[in-house]
């Protein structure tokens, strides 16, 4: 499929943002006309390089296709033959971000202790929290960045479903069956995000010991193991 018939494509009753213009092509590094069975890769490297740069300035608004054909050295339409527009790669970006973040929550689970123990959920939070911290721009792009329109949203559940339903599923498993696990988590998570929001953006605030002050805070959301 040549350029000119991806742009069609892209086109043809399709609207999105960021439509390139025919003949638009990076000024220099160009990559050579993919062969067969590299389109995947190009794929990985759209994904690759559009992460880079949200992680970088963490404004949704700011990114372009044409910025990003830049950085990989296609020319803009060659987007168009893995996505229709730029709210479907912005999706892709926001879906490998909460999967990294999602893994990331897991390694610290894992690496705990035992089943049901206390540790096991300080650790998620703490992963959490840090996670956020250090990477400010990834955040942003998946908790306060603009969403991606709903035409473009997974059919069922949401993005980022697995690393909420992991944090409730620790939840669970700490207080039981009889415990409002559903609205524990809800309190755990908003209180986290409000702390690494709140933290990036007021970093002159005389806030307390970070550790400590995740403890305190699920010492006192989540009920003792001796009940």
């Amino acid at each position: 499929m040549s350029d000119d018939d991806a742009v069609a494509l892209a086109a043809e009753g399709r609207p999105g943002r960021d439509v390139p213009a025919a003949g638009d092509v990076p000024a220099a590094g160009r990559r050579g006309r993919a062969r067969r069975g590299e389109g995947e890769r190009l794929r990985r490297d759209i994904v690759e390089a559009a992460s880079r740069m949200l992680a970088e300035t963490g404004e949704v608004g700011e990114l372009s296709l044409r910025a990003v054909a830049r950085a990989v050295g296609v020319a803009t339409t060659s987007i168009y033959l893995h996505f229709r527009n730029l709210d479907e790669l912005i999706l892709a970006v926001k879906t490998r971000y909460f999967e990294d973040f999602g893994a990331a929550l897991d390694a610290a689970v894992l690496g705990a202790g035992a089943e049901n123990s206390p540790e096991r959920v300080h650790a998620c939070a703490h992963r959490y929290v840090q996670y956020g911290l250090e990477n400010p721009g990834r955040y942003q792009v998946m908790f306060v960045s603009e969403t991606v329109p709903p035409r473009v949203q997974p059919t069922r559940g949401y993005i980022g479903e697995h690393t909420c339903e992991a944090l409730r599923g620790e939840i669970l498993a700490r207080v039981g069956p009889g415990g409002d696990a559903d609205m524990l988590a809800v309190h755990v998570w908003t209180a986290l995000h409000g702390i690494v929001t709140l933290r990036t953006v007021r970093p002159g605030f005389p806030w307390p010991d970070l550790d400590q002050e995740i403890d305190h805070l699920m010492d006192r959301l989540l009920p003792s193991s001796d009940g």
